[in-house]
């Protein structure tokens, strides 16, 4: 099947917004009181920061529903999709638990929250499953619900046309909806509605959706020429959803049900109506937004976002955190806050360079022996 467009730049630029909003989120929870101006604009980019996950879901569902897409019917369907994965995924990841595991408490003196009792999920990428999780590795869920999204996605998209696989992804979408509203209602603690797999696969399947719109001529046809509507559309539910959902608090009922389809569906009409940027030159404010995500250094995050979430958080929580305490005391300044959450951005960054070049390009070069590159993958 011919891929229906190419990498698109953009795409990169709103891997680098998610992760810098991750970031911010994860290291400036020590922020409190009130603050002003420009502080206080900072707070609640920051806390919002959680959202972040959701773009990286629906990016994850387009651009893995489209690269199975790609290769229906070719040979070794399935090797080629699992082998290419695992070449991207587990050799940081597993490098990283043997680092904190096995290396680094010989080496230094970590925090005494710190313990490697509770491992064996982080292993078998089942810390999405589980509220015991050792010290420092908290985020690890997204990159469990990913790997289980991995492992079943590539069985229902392997015969199933675009336009019978969209009703699908919906019917997905819908059920997760569900299921969060039965677990809510049941009184089921915000954590596992958060981080359960089944609960998050709006965004994973809404993003698919839209991969299926980008391989339906007609239909993608109708979103290049209604993206100014669309566009207009979609910021007009986000902007809704911010009374309707507490500021999509991921702690009351109407953020857990309503806040987080919101946010799938916002996410999903974004990398999508990105991606099909082939067809016509995009108009004002669409142009404004796509040469902003093309900007260099943002794109630059989007590529070693992955190495950035997977360290960003061990380094605050190992080391960043307990200087902080120790320097400020409980209750850091803000400023300090958000000068400290910025250091470790630019740090982990540095780190994920350093992985990138020493380590996951190595692995990333046997992508080739293992099937055609999908456009978009």
């Amino acid at each position: 099947m011919n891929a229906p467009f190419r990498h698109v730049p953009a795409l990169d630029g709103i891997r680098g917004v998610a992760i810098v909003w991750v970031v911010l989120h994860n290291t400036t929870f020590l922020v409190s009181g009130p603050t002003r101006g420009v502080l206080y604009l900072l707070n609640v980019f920051a806390h919002t920061g959680w959202i972040g996950v959701q773009l990286f879901f629906a990016l994850s569902g387009l651009l893995i529903t489209a690269g199975l897409i790609e290769t229906q019917g070719t040979a070794h369907y399935f090797r080629n999709f699992y082998a290419r994965r695992a070449l991207r995924i587990l050799p940081l990841y597993y490098s990283a638990l043997c680092l904190v595991f096995l290396i680094l408490p010989h080496l230094a003196t970590l925090p005494a929250a710190f313990t490697s009792a509770g491992q064996a999920p982080l292993w078998l990428f089942l810390t999405n499953w589980t509220t015991r999780v050792p010290y420092g590795f908290s985020h690890f869920w997204s990159l469990a619900v990913e790997e289980q999204f991995y492992l079943v996605w590539p069985l229902l998209v392997f015969r199933l046309a675009p336009r019978r696989l969209l009703p699908a992804c919906l019917a997905i979408a819908a059920a997760a909806l569900l299921v969060r509203i039965f677990l809510s209602v049941r009184g089921a603690d915000p954590w596992t509605i958060y981080s359960n797999t089944v609960c998050r696969m709006d965004a994973l399947a809404l993003g698919g959706a839209g991969a299926c719109v980008l391989f339906m001529p007609a239909q993608r046809a109708w979103l290049a020429r209604h993206r100014g509507v669309v566009g207009l559309a979609t910021a007009l539910v986000f902007i809704a959803g911010v009374p309707l959902t507490h500021v999509y608090s991921t702690t009351g009922y109407a953020g857990q049900t309503l806040g987080y389809l919101l946010l799938a569906i916002c996410s999903a009409v974004l990398v999508t109506a990105l991606a099909g940027a082939g067809e016509r030159p995009f108009a004002r404010p669409w142009s404004v937004l796509v040469a902003v995500l093309a900007w260099g250094p943002l794109r630059s995050c989007g590529k070693f976002s992955y190495a950035m979430y997977v360290l960003h958080n061990l380094l605050h929580k190992l080391f960043g955190e307990p200087w902080l305490l120790a320097r400020f005391g409980p209750h850091p300044p803000a400023s300090v806050i958000f000068t400290y959450a910025l250091g470790i951005l630019v740090a982990s960054y540095v780190l994920a360079f350093v992985s990138y070049e020493l380590l996951e390009k190595r692995f990333l070069r046997l992508k080739s022996r293992f099937g055609p590159r999908p456009a978009l993958a």
